[in-house]
């Protein structure tokens, strides 16, 4: 007796229809435990929305359960015709074990392939656990034989059993199914792109930025950063063994500063060479107005280098979704989506139907849910990697200069990488909350400003946790890196191509006098503005360059390397005379200010200016793609409540409004405190008169004093 087909899919529905059930409830009990008032405005004001995009998942089910019963008949049939229980329940029944079967495997190659879309909660779970079982030495050859060779195998055999059941005609479809397949393969790999014999030819050089949003200067191995905890013989390369490697080679400037600790001001101030209070964006959730005014008072590389003939492109995942927001002249934008609140809503229903991600993250899926190529947990670094690899080999075909912005999320906080990274510079006997990343509590942040006190009473060891978490996300961009640099090669462009490894930001990472975070404070020692810069120019010898520069800087050297004019209105320099030894270097003056107050950190001596939490601070506007926005009532009072700090090669000053509207300024000698935990203003009066002189001048006049100008008979 053959299993009737309606009775098999019955079995797969009724398994699936229990998932579609139990996704429902996990997404109203996540929503009904988040406290802040995003959360009740997506219950109250967007119900519909929901509705509709649950209502939407159904096509996903429906298409599993046709999948699954195919798959399954075979089995269920073969099951059902030596058993002596031979009614539809007992048929139901054995289709709804294979579907869960079927579940767990798919579930362990998810696990295998992408276990980023598992829920960070679940780490240490069974399926992780799993893999244990398999000695190392051989997990490579078994994974290929369990995830890739038997799922085609299987394939094949409901394919071979169709065709056997459905006579000659079954042959026939199976035959042309066959020879369509082998035809396709067989144009995929003639028509693949080889490297140009040409593409290193053209006169003009390639230039490739490769960053990770909160990347720190002084945590690379190049820098002299080495773990205490090596975990494996992995670890044993370091935190940077790519970049390293390429900084060996390149020039090095180990002094190199953002002027504002946020990812969406800092971008803007890389392409366009300007402060922030020059190109108009000063937190990070501009309103429309705002950011068109930016727009057209900057004039973004990206742009000239497109006028010049190059292939533009912003390439990376959630942390380079602002280019989403302002392209600033990139002419290919292939980045995550995430400061959008109908986007944050889409993919808390998409994630919260787990068999979206587990089937659907293919071409097929793409094409049903194309917002699935924009979901953060979807756009992962392996992602944007094999983006970059399937462009550099467009380019390498065409022979056209390229200019791209590489971007990636692995150092942000919470600091969740992928094993074996999560894990490689780690204690192996922690089981502290902080286990697989800081433990953050979203609601406390953007419900509330007292952060501080938590965070400053984290105990050492939890501390120590969180920074091995923090090397092993920069081991896991070290290895992106890796992989993109091995791609150049392949490609024929890497003699021609000019690398640069920086980061927006960095991160505070519990050093004297800070917790966490980026953009919040000048307090210690400016971990969170110092970034790293390495610039590789195929040709040029390899350098140090230990002078303060600024990422302002980096357009204009890219202009100059690629032999185009700088325009007028940006606020950098250029490095190329010193790559090139035109000029010798000199230390340039670091002027910076804060992001948007998520918190305040205090200032001994200061009260500092009330302002609201970020719930509170801003909205949604729906006008604005419902963009989150401030409040037009807060936008100039968190520009007021800003600090701003003026760093030379030994000093640091830092400005903090008060309360009163007053301007608290308070200086430290980096030369002896590099952790700025000593205040000395009262013992260096000329310094300080000198140096507030020239912040003050900045702030007030938008006019950068020139350190020879600040200290005349030279820096103390």
């Amino acid at each position: 007796m053959t299993a009737p087909f309606w009775q098999v899919l019955a079995g797969t529905c009724l398994f699936l229809a229990y998932h579609y059930g139990l996704s429902l409830w996990k997404l109203t009990q996540s929503s009904g435990e988040m406290a802040n008032k995003f959360s009740a405005l997506a219950r109250e004001k967007h119900l519909a929305f929901l509705v509709l995009q649950n209502f939407w998942m159904l096509l996903a089910y429906g298409l599993l359960a046709l999948a699954g019963a195919v798959l399954l008949q075979p089995l269920v049939h073969f099951w059902t015709a030596r058993s002596p229980r031979k009614a539809w329940p007992w048929v139901m029944g054995r289709a709804l074990l294979g579907a869960i079967l079927l579940h767990v495997f798919f579930t362990l190659r998810l696990m295998h392939s992408r276990p980023y879309f598992i829920n960070e909660a679940e780490f240490g779970h069974w399926y992780y656990a799993a893999f244990h079982f398999i000695p190392e030495s051989i997990q490579s050859p078994v994974f290929f034989l369990l995830f890739t060779a038997l799922p085609w195998l299987a394939v094949i055999a409901v394919l071979v059993w169709n065709a056997k059941r459905s006579g000659r005609r079954g042959w026939i479809a199976l035959g042309a199914t066959a020879v369509l397949a082998l035809a396709l393969l067989l144009w995929s790999q003639f028509n693949a792109i080889r490297p140009s014999e040409h593409a290193a030819d053209h006169d003009r050089p390639n230039i490739l930025i490769i960053g990770s949003d909160s990347l720190r200067a002084d945590r690379l191995g190049y820098a002299g950063h080495r773990p205490a905890r090596l975990n494996g013989p992995l670890a044993e390369a370091g935190v940077s063994p790519a970049i390293d490697a390429l900084a060996a080679r390149s020039h090095r400037f180990s002094r190199c500063y953002t002027p504002i600790g946020s990812t969406l001001e800092s971008g803007i101030s890389l392409m366009s060479s300007q402060y922030p209070h020059t190109h108009g964006v000063r937190q990070m959730y501009p309103d429309r107005e705002t950011l068109n005014s930016t727009l057209e008072r900057i004039t973004p590389l990206p742009e000239l280098l497109r006028e010049q003939g190059y292939d533009t492109a912003a390439i990376g995942d959630w942390c380079a979704g602002y280019y989403e927001l302002t392209p600033m002249g990139m002419e290919h934008v292939s980045v995550s989506s995430f400061d959008n609140f109908k986007i944050y809503m889409s993919q808390a229903v998409v994630m919260s139907h787990f068999v979206i991600p587990l089937y659907f993250d293919n071409a097929l899926g793409h094409r049903l849910y194309p917002q699935l190529q924009s979901f953060a947990q979807f756009v992962t670094p392996k992602v944007v990697n094999k983006r970059v690899d399937s462009r550099l080999r467009q380019v390498a075909k065409s022979g056209q200069p390229f200019f791209w912005h590489v971007f990636f999320s692995c150092n942000h906080l919470p600091y969740r990488s992928p094993e074996p990274y999560n894990s490689m510079f780690a204690d192996p006997d922690y089981k502290g909350p902080n286990r697989t990343g800081v433990d953050f509590d979203i609601d406390n942040f953007i419900g509330g400003t007292d952060l501080e006190s938590k965070w400053k009473a984290l105990p050492p060891a939890e501390a120590e946790q969180i920074r091995a978490l923090y090397d092993g996300c920069t081991r896991y961009f070290d290895d992106c890196v890796g992989q993109i640099l091995d791609s150049l090669e392949r490609s024929g462009l890497a003699d021609n191509t000019i690398v640069i490894i920086t980061a927006d930001h960095g991160d505070d990472l519990y050093e004297p006098g800070v917790t966490l975070g980026h953009g919040l404070t000048f307090n210690g020692g400016l971990y969170a503005y110092h970034v790293p810069l390495v610039i590789h120019v195929p040709g040029n010898d390899p350098a140090d360059h230990p002078q303060t520069v600024r990422t302002i800087d980096i357009a204009p050297t890219i202009a100059e390397l690629a032999g185009i004019d700088r325009p007028a209105n940006w606020e950098g320099r250029s490095l190329a005379p010193w790559l090139s030894g035109k000029q010798p270097p000199q230390d340039l003056p670091v002027f910076a200010e804060t992001g948007f107050p998520f918190i305040q950190f205090s200032v001994d001596g200061v009260e500092r200016p009330h302002l609201p939490p970020m719930d509170e601070a801003t909205m949604i506007d729906e006008d604005f793609n419902y963009q989150f926005v401030v409040k037009p009532e807060f936008r100039q009072r968190i520009v007021d409540a800003k600090q701003r700090c003026l760093v030379t090669r030994n000093w640091k000053l830092v400005c903090t409004p008060t309360a009163e509207g007053e301007r608290h300024f308070d200086l430290y000698h980096l030369a002896s405190d590099p952790d700025g935990v000593t205040e000395v203003s009262a013992r260096h009066p000329a310094v300080l008169q000198a140096m507030s002189r020239a912040l003050t001048r900045w702030m007030d006049q938008k006019i950068e004093t020139p350190i020879a100008d600040i200290f005349p008979d030279g820096e103390p």
